[in-house]
């Protein structure tokens, strides 16, 4: 499997009539399984600064998980997040210029025909119905400046499409300016939510932030990944400088995590409300494994056991591996306290693990 190489970042910016500023992102790069190795630029993100943020922290994710890279290797999504804060300081102005809103067969289209519906949708909800006639007839063109929300409506981060059908890198002008964003704080992780996790097996770890429940969180890229998106994005908006120490923090906790207790009870609802079929039947499947219902019986409608009952057993990575097929509404985890003092558990703990693993 290849990844996207990652060899240039670029920040335009303008400013609206009631002051806000809108930037355009653009990426430069290749793919790591396409030849000849030719890079080339590409517009990511279209917003205002929480929103090409929010979408410089999804491709943040990519980074964690080995899919985006540089020449030189991987890219910490921490410093990735920090490199376009850079990039949004000082980015260059956005040239004015019109652009032919057309509707065609290509899939390169500004509007590709099979997505039209969903266009016109987004003017609807934008307020600018009056100007679907015009799209739909071939003839609408906009500027750049004075229809930025127009733009912003179609090809923004709740838009129906993706920005580099419209915007290129060389919109950028060669002016640059000044553009104040938020400052990092000295106080951003006192923001930090209690994160408790556990390792279920080599890859996948098992997570409880706050006061939310224990969840099989998947693999460790893919909790990092979820701790970008859904705990340092929003906090980072408030509490800037967050993201640059909370995932590293974060990366920390579940790297190091201890395994599960072997006393943890594991409580399984065979199939709540909107469960798909296949994760109904994976709990079939586990019932009759443990020896709980007969070979050719369904799984009780609520079942539990202890995560020790998976452990010492032929098939025992299948077993822990198949936790990771249930959904979040299917499985109840109780992890037992661990006593201060008390002695690691056997069944899974060196010495020098700790029981619990908490960042405050």
């Amino acid at each position: 499997m290849g990844s996207s190489i990652l060899t240039g970042k670029r920040a335009g910016a303008m400013q609206k009539a009631d002051g806000e500023w809108i930037y355009a992102l653009f990426e430069r790069g290749y793919e790591s399984n396409v030849y000849p190795h030719t890079d080339h630029w590409s517009a990511v993100a279209l917003g205002n600064y929480a929103q090409v943020m929010r979408r410089v922290f999804s491709h943040a994710t990519s980074c964690e998980g080995g899919m985006l890279r540089s020449r030189n290797g991987s890219i910490r999504p921490e410093n990735y997040i920090a490199s376009w804060r850079s990039e949004l300081a000082k980015p260059a102005l956005l040239r004015n210029r019109a652009i032919d809103l057309s509707v065609g067969s290509s899939c390169y289209s500004a509007v590709p025909e099979s997505q039209l519906d969903d266009v016109r949708l987004s003017l609807i909800r934008a307020g600018f119905e009056s100007r679907i006639d015009e799209l739909v007839g071939g003839s609408l063109s906009v500027s750049l400046h004075a229809d930025i929300d127009l733009l912003l409506s179609i090809y923004g981060n709740s838009g129906s499409l993706s920005v580099w059908r419209v915007l290129k890198e060389y919109d950028c002008g060669a002016a640059q300016t000044e553009v104040p964003v938020p400052s990092a704080t000295k106080t951003a992780m006192e923001r930090m939510p209690e994160v408790r996790c556990h390792s279920i097996d080599q890859h996948n770890v098992l997570v409880a932030m706050g006061s939310a429940p224990w969840r099989h969180a998947g693999w460790q890229y893919s909790a990092v990944g979820s701790f970008i998106t859904d705990v340092a994005y929003p906090v980072e908006m408030e509490a800037p400088g967050f993201a640059k120490k909370a995932i590293p923090a974060f990366r920390d906790a579940v790297s190091n995590a201890p395994q599960v207790p072997s006393a943890t009870r594991i409580t399984v609802t065979r199939s709540p409300e909107g469960t798909e079929e296949w994760r109904v039947r994976r709990a079939d499947e586990l019932a009759r494994t443990l020896g709980l219902v007969a070979e050719d019986a369904c799984a009780p409608a609520v079942f539990s056991f202890a995560f020790g009952d998976l452990l010492n057993r032929e098939d025992t990575d299948r077993l822990l591996y198949g936790l990771g097929s249930f959904s979040d509404a299917q499985l109840q985890w109780e992890v037992p306290v661990a006593r201060a003092g008390a002695e690691p558990d056997p069944a899974f703990f060196a010495a020098d693990v700790q029981l619990s693993l908490c960042l405050a």
